[in-house]
């Protein structure tokens, strides 16, 4: 182990078991309730235990911030919280303050305080600050405060978690992938502070070398972890089509080595705007976060194979006889499609 990187064995222990799951973090149409209620039921049965609410289209989450919830709306959300709760899903309510926020002015401390204490009162326990896709420059008030933006962004974020009594906490930051740290990675002033300064229970955000990254190296966790001092939690785009809704991506979750389980914190998939196209994203996912033998090792799973294993068949349709803890792309694509199946035939009957 590097020196300063810390123990992430420890570091899990700390803050709980490996979070997976769902973060609902497009640009898009939000999901419905029973949408949402329906994903609770089935992260339940594939074994995943986090559900990140960050709708960017829901105004009171990121446009809004500032506004507290109608009776009507608090209601909504009282259920949600209490459908994840009922199926052993954490449910985190992210708020994403920073288009417009003055760190520096109490009032707006204040405010955003209160804003995630309704929330608390609708039985949630668990909370993301993101400060994503935002425009780095403070502006005057701030820099006659702050000596920088990562220090602004520090000192609200540990204000708050504290205030809260110190709850499960997640931050995504503004140089939340290698493409955006300024100047890279290991030299980044903003993600150096952010390390340094932010409370040690605060998990951090990372989506990787890119916003959309398709391979996560273990090179690359390892340099993160080292600057951030925690173990990421992936906050995964692989499946994300926000950018371009004419695409659906339906396969499975590849180009991650199960090796990386043990140096991240969790990872949570940001999928298709359409619900219903999500199926074999989360459930291989799932079965991903389940494996520590990587059965894809240097594979692009995204086509047939020109090099197969020794017991695969020339047509690519007969599977290796791969051990369970052996993570295999198109074994979970399988795996999940035959899952699948069954749902089509009962909208069939219902309909």
């Amino acid at each position: 182990m590097a020196d300063g990187c810390p123990d992430i064995q420890n570091m899990n222990a700390k803050n709980g078991s490996f979070i997976c799951g769902v973060v609902e973090g497009f640009y898009g149409r939000p999901w419905t309730s029973e949408q949402r209620k329906d994903l609770f039921q089935k992260m339940k049965k594939w074994g995943m235990n986090s559900y990140i609410y960050a709708p960017k289209d829901d105004s009171k989450h990121r446009a809004n911030w500032r506004d507290l919830y109608t009776v009507e709306e608090a209601e909504h959300l009282t259920s949600l919280i209490t459908a994840a709760i009922e199926n052993g899903i954490t449910f985190y309510y992210a708020l994403s303050p920073g288009l417009d926020i003055t760190y520096s002015n109490s009032k707006e401390v204040l405010t955003l305080k209160r804003k995630l204490e309704q929330v608390s009162q609708f039985g949630c326990v668990a909370f993301a600050l993101l400060f994503d896709d935002i425009d780095p420059e403070m502006s005057e008030a701030d820099k006659e405060v702050f000596h920088s933006f990562a220090h602004a962004q520090v000192s609200i974020t540990n204000e708050v978690y504290h205030h809260l009594n110190e709850p499960k906490f997640i931050v995504c930051p503004t140089q939340y992938c290698a493409a955006r740290a300024v100047p890279n990675v290991s030299n980044s002033e903003y993600l150096t502070t952010l390390g340094s300064k932010l409370v040690p229970e605060i998990d951090i955000m990372w989506t990787g070398s890119k916003v959309i990254s398709r391979v996560l190296s273990l090179e690359s966790i390892e340099e993160i972890t080292e600057v951030l001092k925690r173990p990421p939690v992936i906050w995964d785009n692989l499946h994300a089509n926000d950018y371009d809704q004419k695409r659906v991506f339906l396969g499975p979750y590849q180009g991650r080595s199960p090796d990386l389980i043990p140096k991240l914190r969790g990872v949570v998939t940001n999928p298709n705007c359409e619900f219903w196209a999500n199926f074999v994203a989360i459930h291989t996912l799932a079965q991903w976060s389940q494996c520590n033998v990587d059965g894809d090792r240097e594979r692009n799973e995204s086509v047939c194979a020109d090099i197969k294993l020794e017991t695969e068949s020339d047509d690519c349709n007969e599977l290796p006889s791969l051990p369970l803890n052996m993570y295999h792309a198109r074994r979970a694509l399988r795996n999940a499609i035959v899952d699948w199946l069954p749902e089509f035939q009962r909208n069939r009957q219902a309909s």
